[in-house]
């Protein structure tokens, strides 16, 4: 049996690996002691490898597939590009490491480029996707009183922009956005930095892969309630994924837990103006400014 033990691994990455193999072995009725003793290792050893306390052995992926049937070569190519993504440096880490204070958000832009869509409300700002150099630079300096140096906020503007390559290039990630018209009405960085980021979403909400919606301020009050969250839709078999992030730290929850924000999302939708109207009102507003 193998016994070594590896570093242990938190990332989403692993935590999704791990739970779609369980979930696999579990489908055609397979017992942890079964896969472990085709893998020739522990029982212990497997368990801790699907829930992410270890990282998967890229080896033992290829293996499992194989006895678990997983045949469709697309399927496979996701399981085995994931094991390898696992235990890499993520570029993030690389090109922005003296921006980065907190290793989980490297998670963030990860699920950012594997999704095939993104859905995202907020009552409070633009999300980063969506933001303008200086409407993201305002909002920095605003959030981020205690750090004194101009330097370490570009570098943070300059990553939040280098994020939003997952909308641009020859196959865009689909966005869905959903606002109050709050957000659209606070003057964040100024009149001048307001205009160019209302102007900015008009422009984006005319292309086919962004869908833009405002909840008037008279139909949205409640919305704040909510929060605002985003959701990640990645490639089957991997489930949705909810992101929420606070004061505290930044959540990342999967099926079933991601389930209520699905369904928080689409309440939203069904109350919010239509895309057209939601540009019209952009527009009247980036004009009374």
């Amino acid at each position: 049996m193998h016994s070594s033990h590896p570093s242990k691994v938190s990332t989403l990455r692993g935590q999704l690996l791990g739970q779609q193999l369980r979930a696999l072995r579990e489908e055609i009725g397979l017992s942890l002691e079964e896969a472990a003793s085709y893998l020739n290792r522990d029982r212990s050893a497997l368990g801790r490898f699907e829930r992410a306390e270890w990282p998967f052995p890229r080896p033992d992926v290829r293996l499992l597939l194989d006895f678990y049937g997983v045949v469709d070569k697309e399927v496979r190519d996701h399981f085995i590009r994931l094991s390898e993504e696992v235990g890499r440096r993520h570029e993030w880490e690389t090109e922005f490491e003296d921006a980065i204070y907190d290793k989980s958000f490297v998670d963030l832009p990860w699920l950012e480029e594997h999704a095939e869509a993104i859905r995202t409300f907020d009552a409070t700002y633009v999300p980063g996707l969506l933001q303008t150099p200086g409407y993201a630079g305002a909002i920095l300096r605003e959030v981020e009183r205690d750090q004194p140096s101009a330097e370490r906020i570009d570098r943070w503007v300059a990553m939040r922009l280098a994020r939003q390559g997952v909308l641009t290039g020859v196959k865009p990630t689909r966005l869905t956005c959903i606002l109050t018209e709050a957000v659209l009405r606070a003057r964040i960085g100024g009149d001048q930095v307001m205009r160019g980021q209302l102007d900015h979403l008009v422009q984006l909400g005319r292309q086919r892969h962004i869908e833009l919606r405002v909840l008037p301020l008279a139909l949205g009050g409640g919305a704040g309630a909510y929060g605002p969250f985003q959701l990640f839709e990645l490639v089957k078999p991997f489930p949705p994924v909810a992101y929420v992030e606070h004061l505290g730290g930044r959540l990342f929850l999967e099926w079933p837990r991601s389930t209520r924000f699905v369904q928080a999302y689409d309440r939203l939708r069904e109350t919010a103006l239509t895309p057209s109207e939601s540009t019209e009102l952009m527009t009247a507003i980036a004009e009374e400014i």
